[in-house]
């Protein structure tokens, strides 16, 4: 038998099969996987990732960091609603890594030297990043701690904020009456305001200096902090309630863990390691991250990402 993370069940092998903890299409590798239940990957999982990828920001990330899934295609950000010229043509607008920009008349049916402005329509499904963080937590807190994690997190509550879908339920009724009374955990994502704790500010902006995806595991005096970051962006961030007491805080886990994916490669060191490298970038390290030290990211990036000016 074999424990699924994502069902809190122990499955005969036959009703396995490997999951990436981040899917290939938003930065994640072979390797850096956990054996889950193939229904539920079928089911609900590939629609989290599948959704978030199409959305165009993460699209236009996944051209940047040529971000492929198991199809392998070359990944492209498009979107479907634009319109341009005196006459507002109706368009669509394609953007490719190697491409770069081209616009799809949809009333001639093809591609039309690209005007000096469009306009455009787009969509952000304002949960999605909150759900495909509780699934990549799900699976990264599994991967990193295995039983530990099993057995002293709450992760009842990480399962089913994954599998809540807001857009389904009536949002006038109260949460007992929608059965979600019971969920105490913290969340928090780049759809968020800006904040003016110094500890989320610091983990919004690691994230966003990786270069690639990042995991990073913190456990609390009562709690476990998980923070996503995707192709380059800060995702989403969850506190889950958890005795962690029994966590390990020595070595490559010393305050907590990181796992990060860049160009191919898995990296793994503890949050303290990886701070300390992001805050003083001269400073020995267990495992060289690849981030972009505080001191050298942008202004702009810094002061959009914190609500701190100058």
């Amino acid at each position: 038998m074999i424990y699924c993370p994502y069902t809190d069940r122990d499955l005969p092998e036959s009703d396995i099969n490997s999951e990436h903890v981040i899917p290939l299409s938003l930065g994640g590798i072979d390797g850096f996987e956990i054996q889950a239940n193939a229904g539920f990957n079928a089911k609900v999982g590939s629609t989290l990732e599948g959704a978030l990828a199409k959305e165009f920001i993460w699209a236009l990330a996944r051209t940047r960091y040529d971000a492929r899934g198991h199809s392998g295609k070359e990944p492209k950000a498009t979107i479907k609603n634009a319109t341009y010229g005196d006459d507002a043509r109706a368009a669509q607008v394609h953007f490719h890594g190697q491409k770069g920009l081209s616009l799809w008349d949809a009333r001639d049916r093809e591609f039309k030297k690209v005007p000096g402005t469009f306009r455009v329509s787009t969509s952000l499904n304002i949960d999605l990043p909150i759900r495909l963080a509780a699934k990549v937590a799900l699976a990264a807190g599994y991967y990193a701690y295995g039983d530990v994690f099993r057995e002293n997190v709450d992760h009842q509550q990480l399962r089913d904020v994954m599998c809540t879908d807001l857009s389904k339920l009536d949002l006038n009724k109260k949460p007992e009456e929608l059965g979600l009374s019971h969920l105490t955990l913290t969340v928090d994502s780049y759809l968020h305001a800006p904040t003016a704790d110094p500890v989320l500010q610091s983990i919004r902006l690691f994230c966003s200096a990786m270069h690639g995806s990042v995991v990073t595991l913190m456990p609390g005096q009562d709690f476990l902090a998980v923070a996503i970051g995707i192709l380059g962006n800060y995702l989403a961030m969850l506190e889950v309630s958890a005795n962690t007491e029994a966590f390990p805080n020595s070595g490559e886990f010393t305050q907590g863990h990181v796992i990060a994916v860049s160009e191919k490669e898995l990296y793994r060191t503890s949050w303290a390691d990886g701070l300390s490298q992001f805050i003083e970038a001269d400073k020995p390290s267990i495992m060289n991250l690849p981030l972009t030290p505080l001191r050298q990211l942008s202004p702009e990036l810094v002061t959009s990402l914190t609500n701190i000016e100058g």
